[in-house]
């Protein structure tokens, strides 16, 4: 009995896929072999997941700044970028540099309104630090700003205070009540 040219084709074709086959089985089944997770479900309101985050922009008024976070989600229809272990880097006009670091935050797609929480911690590039346990940007003001207690430190002073704000675009800062100063 002769086969033709296309049926040992055909022929070897099927036990090239029934061997690949059983070989993607009896890796998936091995011990160690199986992923658990090959798909990772999301919360429901997240429309996406990134780990080991980096986002940046210019906007208006050459404001440029940087997002970055270990994680990051994504939530569309609110508009809401969430981030955990968050950094966000803000360098104004006139290249003065604002670094942000949180334990949480969250930003605003649409207004680029920022809020960081948990050990919150500024320092600018002139050797300001300031520590907070909550902070706010918002883009439309070009402003930082807290109602929360803050510690301001230089290698001159200590300050304390309640509330603070700080006008990027013009460079002023203003420490709202409480305040207690320390000069060396």
């Amino acid at each position: 009995m002769r086969f033709s040219k296309k049926a040992k084709i055909a022929a070897i074709a099927l036990m090239i896929l029934v061997l690949a086959g059983a070989v993607l089985y009896a890796f998936l089944r091995a011990p160690g072999g199986k992923k658990e997770n090959l798909v990772k479900i999301l919360p429901d309101e997240a429309d996406v997941r990134i780990a080991d985050f980096f986002y940046t922009e210019v906007g208006k008024d050459d404001l440029r700044w940087e997002v970055k976070a270990k994680t990051a989600q994504y939530q569309k229809k609110q508009n809401l970028a969430l981030f955990d272990q968050v950094q966000m880097k803000l360098v104004t006009q006139k290249g003065k540099t604002f670094v942000m670091t949180g334990d949480k935050g969250e930003m605003r797609t649409d207004t680029k309104d920022v809020e960081i929480r948990g050990h919150v911690v500024v320092t600018a590039d002139a050797g300001e630090k300031f520590s907070t346990d909550v902070l706010r940007y918002s883009d439309a003001r070009k402003e930082i700003y807290t109602d929360a207690p803050v510690r301001m430190e230089t290698s001159r002073m200590k300050i304390q205070g309640v509330g603070l704000s700080i006008l990027m675009d013009k460079g002023e800062l203003a420490l709202a009540s409480g305040v207690k100063a320390k000069i060396y």
